[in-house]
């Protein structure tokens, strides 16, 4: 499965018939309002989301192309907020310490709502993959240039770390940093 954020805030996935399977779609079978298929779309966007970002304020266009091979899903918010789409920056942190330390901080901060972030193992460091723009606060940045180093910005640098590094947590990352090292016991 392919998920492509547009500039215009929709989002497109494609999708082969062996996943379209697996998520218990079939093109021919295909039919709008059928319980199975909203609830396979459902899940698709949920997934989705957890990946890149998408906002809507309510109802969610969803678009179906057969192509030889699969699917393309065209999702669109005609609801939308004018906000800017969000940007994805790659920030580097060299060790296991510097993650820890950064879980640690953003645990201080006591912040209830993050910015979409994605966290992958790369070589003997860590890439993490964080969505600018809606939600996005500096404290974020500035603690992220505190602990690693941005080393990139834009959908190609995103989708060069989500392609050759191993993915830990995508789409929730600060939440799961800040969440495990809360739940760490205090050091003696």
């Amino acid at each position: 499965m392919k998920i492509e954020p547009l500039s215009s805030g929709d989002l497109r996935i494609w999708m082969t018939d062996d996943e379209l399977c697996r998520w218990g779609l079939r093109l021919d079978e295909m039919k709008a309002g059928t319980p199975g298929v909203n609830r396979a779309i459902r899940r698709l966007l949920g997934v989705a989301r957890q990946r890149r970002p998408f906002y809507s304020n309510g109802s969610v266009l969803v678009e179906a192309l057969p192509l030889e091979g699969g699917c393309l899903f065209l999702f669109s918010a005609p609801d939308r907020p004018s906000e800017p789409a969000a940007l994805p920056q790659v920030y580097v942190l060299d060790s296991a310490e510097a993650v820890l330390q950064l879980g640690e901080r953003l645990s201080a901060k006591k912040q209830e709502r993050f910015p979409p972030a994605s966290l992958y193992r790369q070589g003997e460091g860590y890439a993490l993959i964080l969505y600018r723009g809606l939600g996005t606060s500096g404290g974020c940045r500035r603690l992220l240039q505190e602990f690693g180093h941005c080393t990139g910005e834009g959908y190609v640098a995103a989708a060069y770390v989500e392609e050759h590094s191993q993915p830990i947590t995508v789409g929730n990352a600060l939440q799961r940093l800040c969440a495990a090292y809360g739940s760490l016991p205090p050091t003696l």
